[in-house]
């Protein structure tokens, strides 16, 4: 929902590498780029070889690789950091610590087998250490009582300083993702050389293709919301000047300074020797998902470096407290060694150790219990876990209590009081879907009831759509969705009760515009039944609402149909459960709605796919709207690519040939970037709305274009340290502060997109049938020897599902299955091996290719399976 006009594509021609294909040599790959007119747009990708002569066959080559400093341990380096000492004889600041059979006295700013003592506080009246240790790429904070031992063991993903550095590349075949100086749509190089190689699609490879986003950090809490929070710069600098929250100064930047600056709390005074140079700073969250910034900042020049910690305690009026650990630089180590012994100093802000350290207890207390208790899951790929956890941690302190959001911290989309964009439509149902599938259904439906009570008027109708824009109707579907989702999950049947009464006016505003479209139109007319509205926010005005106002796109149609559908399901089960008899009337009347509503939207898809001209049924393409007949194939809108059919693909209708047929438009116009859809006009992706891409991609047999989607998102479209996500990214190598302040900031659905991605991965429900698939999308890499994929309490439509693989080697893997009582779903178990070789046995199910599948019914008479498998 940027402020742009609506851009068309420029041509750009089909290019057809079709899976199939065996051989493509450099000759032909640059005859077809020439003919694609994409050759001078493309940058370095296009030099698909290295070297003349040299050849990649489909499947054949290894596509390059580099490691993943941001969670990466080198051998024998977990270990270390899980081994923590015991303590005893806590008095003042000193204590006695004992690791194995090794034992010292040591006082505050010792260090033990690398467990550094920073203080002893007293919490909840117990005497606590609190120990700090660094490895190569990352380390841990330890909490340990003399009674009790280690009661918190905190990740960090800032280790030794002097190896934070921009992230690498690795392109052995020159396959680059580089930004042209001049973006022309064409073929998705990078995004066929990934799958067309021999891996799947992860970080380590395409993280290799090109430049990292640098993304801010955010400190906040639950309570406080915009006015409190804080976001700091790679260098750990904030954005907010002096003054901050009350707001003086904000007119004298240059006198009143930044409201937190490290370099007052360095151990030298010359800004030089830890000046930030792009690149060199590792920007995470504390813990992985904590709103807690941790960012270390190296300066390879001087051999000099620091961390940042800064944390925001509960409350709305709190205060950020922080911690900054520097360097000392060589001319003052001997001097400085002979006073602590170390060669770093503490230096805390607005507070000393033992508070700063109490907070962060609290603060780890509070989100690791959410995410245990919910849904613990244990995968091979921390850093993607991390990324879906911290999405929900962002997005749950944006919002100022209940109060909705759409931006992420501060920035552009900030409106206090709550309206316009913090009211976005498209946020808030996206927040409530994710914190669903997470298993978080009682916090989700307070955070939904509050929008619903709060921002749907009498007429049935969003607040939204009266002030500044006007957002698509489909989203009544989406929110009717939701609440069938919360029923689906919780049973809640007083939740349920609560919400109906504004359901029913939701369902009556967009009645009204149904029955309008049956009334003015004719049996025939291919305009009939369809929904009249607004397509996206950017292109509705309060002011000319009308049937007229906008062609008749079928996504709102679809998605209040879908919404029909879900609500009438979710009725019927309703009221079954309390014996309902007005309950199971409604519902019966709302599904002889969604029946009528399929059959006059299939009529009218069928009847304008015959209409369209012969070069839309040449490339199989799929129209917009009844309209759209007259198309050239290479034309494709900014917002029809990036808002159009991605509500169509949510939605879900259930024809494989449509979904497909704009995934074909999307590649014959040219816009899409290592899995990414494109606007037209720059190399740059509105990642705010590929959810939908991700929903369309998840449904396909191949796996591997999701997981290409879901980790470019994760290497280009966020930061993912810190878990910054623009509301559009260039590619690569963006940073805020490029381009229009409406496109960098950071929103609630960009940075959900991990959270949405990987539940799918894990665990997909499908729509149309009552079948789970566990780990459709997972790696090949994750099914080798040794790696652990578990998952628990994982809520579905047909009761929570548990579950652990293990690999015992690249061939044979163990599967420990949990059903609750009554589970009413087929379960299919994906399992893709590293050579690709297809499953051959399994002692319970049927097998098929790279499934197990369990039917139902065998959950009757148990729950519980132990599944071996070959």
């Amino acid at each position: 929902m940027t402020e742009q006009s609506v851009v068309r594509a420029r041509a750009g021609r089909h290019f057809d590498c079709g899976r199939d294909r065996l051989l493509l040599d450099r000759r032909d790959f640059l005859k077809i780029l020439a003919a694609a007119g994409a050759a001078q747009g493309l940058g370095p990708a296009h030099a698909l070889f290295a070297q003349q002569g040299t050849t990649l066959r489909k499947g054949q080559y290894a596509p390059g690789r580099i490691a993943n400093e941001l969670t990466l341990y080198l051998p024998g380096e977990e270990e270390t950091l899980r081994a923590v000492p015991s303590v005893s004889g806590l008095a003042g600041d000193a204590l006695t610590v004992k690791l194995g059979a090794e034992s010292a006295s040591i006082k505050t700013g010792d260090a033990f087998h690398g467990w550094r003592l920073l203080t002893i506080a007293g919490m909840n009246g117990v005497e606590t250490a609190i120990f700090e240790k660094h490895v190569t790429h990352r380390g841990a904070l330890a909490y340990v009582t003399e009674e009790r031992g280690t009661i918190a063991w905190i990740p960090k993903y800032v280790g030794d300083l002097s190896k934070i550095r921009p992230r690498p590349t690795h392109t052995p075949h020159g396959v680059k993702l580089e930004r042209a100086p001049r973006y022309i749509p064409g073929p998705d190089v990078t995004g066929e050389y990934l799958l067309n190689s021999n891996e799947d699609p992860c970080f380590e490879n395409v993280a290799a293709l090109g430049e990292e986003y640098i993304g801010w950090t955010l400190v906040a809490n639950e309570q406080g919301g915009p006015k409190s929070c804080l976001y700091l710069e790679a260098d750990g600098i904030s954005r907010e000047i002096a003054g901050k929250p009350e707001g003086e100064g904000t007119w004298e930047p240059d006198q009143v300074g930044a409201y937190f600056d490290p370099a007052a709390l360095l151990s030298d005074d010359n800004p030089k020797l830890y000046a930030y140079r792009k690149g060199y700073s590792k920007r995470t969250l504390l813990g992985g998902y904590l709103p807690v910034a941790n960012i270390g900042v190296w300066n390879a020049e001087y051999s000099c470096g620091y961390e940042v910690m800064v944390l925001l305690p509960p409350g709305e009026d709190a205060k950020p407290i922080g911690r900054v650990r520097s360097m000392v630089p060589d001319t003052q180590r001997s001097s400085e060694k002979d006073i602590d012994g170390t060669l770093f100093v503490d230096r805390y802000w607005n507070c000393g150790p033992q508070e700063f350290y109490s907070e962060l207890a609290g603060i780890w207390n509070r989100w690791s219990s959410l995410y245990d208790a919910a849904m613990p899951i244990s995968i091979p790929d921390e850093a993607l876990l991390n990324a879906a956890r911290g999405g929900i941690t962002l997005s749950r302190c944006s919002y100022r209590g209940l109060e909705p959001t759409y931006q992420i911290g501060e920035g552009a989309y900030t409106k206090i009081p709550e309206r316009s964009h913090a009211l976005f439509p498209v946020a808030h149902y996206e927040f409530v879907w994710v914190q669903q599938l997470w298993n978080l259904n009682a916090d989700a439906d307070a955070y939904f009831d509050h929008y619903l009570d709060k921002y749907v008027l009498p007429n049935g109708d969003f607040l939204y759509n009266t002030q500044d824009q006007v957002e698509a109707p489909l989203n009544i579907g989406i929110f009717l969705t939701n609440s069938a989702r919360s029923w689906d999950y919780g049973h809640d049947l007083d939740a349920l009760r609560r919400r109906l009464p504004v359901l029913e006016r939701m369902i009556d505003f967009v009645l009204t515009r149904y029955e309008y479209s049956k009334q003015a139109y004719s049996a025939g007319d291919r305009r009939r039944g369809l929904i009249y509205g607004s397509p996206e926010a950017d292109l509705g005005d309060p002011h000319n609402d009308f049937p007229a106002s906008h062609p008749l796109y079928y996504q709102n149609s679809v998605w209040t149909w879908r919404g029909f559908t879900e609500h009438a399901r979710c009725l019927r089960s309703a009221s079954a459960a309390a014996h309902d008899d007005a309950l199971r009337a409604a519902a019966d009347k709302y599904a002889a709605l969604a029946q009528e509503m399929r059959g006059l939207i299939q009529s009218s898809l069928e009847a304008t796919l015959a209409l369209r001209n012969t070069a839309m049924k040449e490339a199989g393409i799929t129209p917009f709207t009844p309209d759209d007949i007259h198309r050239d194939p290479k034309d494709l809108s900014s917002y029809e690519n990036h808002r159009f059919m991605q509500d169509w693909f949510t939605a879900d209708w259930g024809d494989e040939t449509l979904d497909l047929g704009h995934l074909k438009h999307r590649e014959i116009a040219g816009l899409q970037i290592i899995g990414l859809h494109t606007d037209g006009a720059w190399a740059r992706t509105s990642n705010f709305m590929d959810h939908g891409s991700l929903s369309v991609k998840i449904r396909q047999k191949d796996y591997r274009p999701f997981l290409l989607n879901l980790y470019a998102l994760l290497c280009y479209a966020c930061d993912p340290g810190s878990g910054y996500a623009p509301e559009d990214a260039f590619i690569p190598g963006s940073f805020p502060g490029e381009g229009n302040r409406y496109g960098w900031a950071s929103v609630v659905n960009s940075t959900l997109q991990p959270a949405l991605g990987l539940r799918w991965l894990l665990c997909y429900e499908e729509t149309h049938a009552d079948v789970c698939h566990l780990q459709k999308a997972a790696p090949k890499d994750w099914f080798t020897a040794g790696k652990t994929i578990s998952v628990q309490h994982c809520p579905t439509r047909f009761g929570q599902v548990s579950w652990t693989t293990h690999a015992l080697d690249d061939h044979h893997w163990t599967i420990t299955l949990e059903v609750e009582t009554g589970f009413s779903g087929d379960i299919v178990l994906h399992i893709h091996p590293r050579s690709g070789e297809a499953i051959r046995t399994a002692t319970v199910g049927t097998v098929d290719q790279d499934t197990i599948t369990l039917l139902h019914p065998l959950f009757a008479s148990q729950t519980r399976f132990e599944i071996d498998i070959t």
